[in-house]
Formats: structure tokens, sequence, C-alpha cells
């Protein structure tokens, strides 16, 4: 079977060859059709992650991807963030809780993208904030001009949003924003600590896909301008490509109903997530979602793997 196999953390991934054992009777072989090339898929490879803190190489990236049952062909999503095989493979053994079937007409690709950023924003709301789909609420997205910041546009807003405040870089991504759902955006400046905040000081929930230095801006910003500052603030940190550090002044915490969590396996558990996961994947298809990517091979991983700034890869064997 081939796979991409990083042989060090850090290193390129490899077109090699790998063994894969028959599927236990609590596993399921599927064919992969389709993985995306998360920030978490690099990060993972990286070894910068905490899910492969412990670890050692050889590993294959990925963390889920779309494609088919060996044994009965049916089309289908799979989690393997906590298997032994990543998904940048021809084949690979899933636990068979970790298989949901694709609705009728869901575009196999656009859940292959988007099924893992949406996961971030979704269990976000659902399983940090206590935001109930269909519910009525307001939010903020910090850091929405990434493809998970543009994925939770249209997630908030398929969950229930009335109000969504995109914050991010000026440019035509967060101009777009606008085109996915949002009703207001923040334009970020050189220096966070002067941008004005006013347009999200109301919300009730901020997802945070940036942290560092943006945060500790966007934070106290968001507070100063609160019209009632006993109004509940859920800020969800799901990110930090800003930096790994906010520092957040104690007198904050005092003067104001903020509650600061994460959000990723560990603040909430995988029986809440495979709670949501068939509410997610209708989500994605019968709302449309939509996410650039650009599709890859396998055999090549060696060639595009250190491309950047370009748009999501979409691997397929």
């Amino acid at each position: 079977m081939h796979a991409a196999i990083v042989s060090a953390w850090g290193e390129t991934p490899k077109y090699s060859t790998f063994d894969l054992p028959p599927p236990t009777p609590s596993q399921v072989r599927v064919k992969v059709t389709a993985a995306s090339v998360h920030q978490l898929v690099r990060s993972r490879a990286a070894g910068k992650h905490f899910s492969v803190f412990g670890k050692n190489p050889p590993h294959i990236p990925g963390v889920d991807g779309v494609g088919t049952v060996a044994e009965t062909g049916e089309a289908v999503y799979f989690n393997c963030l906590m298997g032994a095989t990543g998904s940048l493979a021809e084949e690979i053994n899933v636990e068979k809780r970790d298989v949901s079937p694709l609705p009728e007409g869901a575009d196999p690709d656009a859940i292959a993208v988007l099924l893992n950023p949406a996961m971030s924003s979704w269990m976000a709301l659902t399983a940090r904030a206590g935001i109930t789909p269909g519910s009525k609420f307001t939010v903020a997205i910090v850091g929405a001009t990434g493809v998970s910041g543009q994925t939770a546009v249209q997630i908030t807003k398929a969950v229930g949003a009335t109000e969504i405040v995109a914050i991010g870089k000026p440019g035509a991504k967060l101009e777009r924003t606008k085109e996915l759902g949002a009703t207001a955006t923040i334009e970020l400046t050189g220096n966070p600590s002067e941008t004005d905040f006013s347009a999200a000081a109301d919300v009730d929930v901020v997802l945070d896909y940036l942290y560092g230095d943006i945060t500790k801006a966007a934070l106290p910003g968001i507070i100063a301008k609160r019209k009632n500052k006993s109004q509940r603030l859920t800020w969800v940190e799901i990110g930090a490509l800003a930096g790994e550090e906010a520092p957040i002044p104690a007198s904050l915490l005092r003067m104001s109903n903020v509650a600061l969590v994460g959000c990723a396996p560990g603040s909430w558990t995988f029986s809440e997530f495979y709670q949501q996961l068939p509410q997610m994947i209708k989500a994605i298809a019968e709302n449309g979602l939509k996410a650039e990517c650009a599709e890859k091979k396998l055999v090549n991983v060696e060639d595009w793997w250190n491309e950047t700034g370009g748009l999501r890869p979409l691997v397929k064997p």
C-alpha cells in the first residue's frame, strides 16, 4: 500500500509503501478518495501539535477524509485523528465509530475540505459555548480570512447566528466573508491595539483562530466598547496563528462577564463529537458550504508539500 510518509518530524513526506494489516473486528477498510491538508495536518507532520507529543515517526499525515468502504462500496466520511494511519494513503483502517455515511447528493470533495475546519467552529459553538443549532445568537470571528475562518462564517450562519462580524486582515478575503454570510467586518491594523472593535462590541460569542498579540488587543478592545459588561461573552480560543501567549489583565476578567475557553479534542469529548458529526455533515451538504482548494496527487507529495501561499491541497490517490 502507498502513502505519504514522514520519516522525521518536519521533513517533507515521501511517497512510499507501508504494510496495512487486515482491519480488526472494530474497524473497516476504507479506500481513500480525497483528503485535505489542513493546518492541523501540517502541524502534526512537523511534530508541533500536542496530539503527536510523545510519539515518534514514521508518521502518515492526514486526520480525516472521504472514501468508500472496501466491503460495501458505501461513500463515507472518516476521522483518523486518533488512528495509527493518516489519511494521505491509498487505503486505511478506520474504527467503525469514526465513519459516517455521506448524505445522498453530498459533494465528497466539499466534505473532505470543509469538515475539519467546520468541526472547529461547530464544536466551539455547541460543546464549548453551549449554543444549540437553530437558536439565535451573535458572533465575531477573529481570523476570518483563512479557510477555517471563512468556513466558520458559513457554519455560524447555518447554526443560527443573526449577526456575524468577520475580523481579519484587509483585502479580498475579508470582503469575501460578506458573500459567505458576514454582516459586518473589522479590518485589523498593522498595530492591533489601534483597531476599532466597536462592530463586535455586543456579540455573544467570539471564535478566535489567531490568539497572541491579536487577542491581547481584541479582548479588551471588545469589552471596552460593550454596552452591558454583565452580558455573557464566551471567548473560544481555537487556533494560535498569531502566537501561543496572550496576557490578559486580571481586572478585565473581574469587570466583565467573560468566559475564556479553548476548543480542541480534550476540551470536548469524542462522544460529543460523534453526536454532532451527522449534523455537521448535513449542514455542509444542505447549505452548500464552499471552500477553494487545489487538487493534488498523492504520488507527487514531495513536489507540492512545501508550497506556501496557495489554496489548501485536496489530495487524491
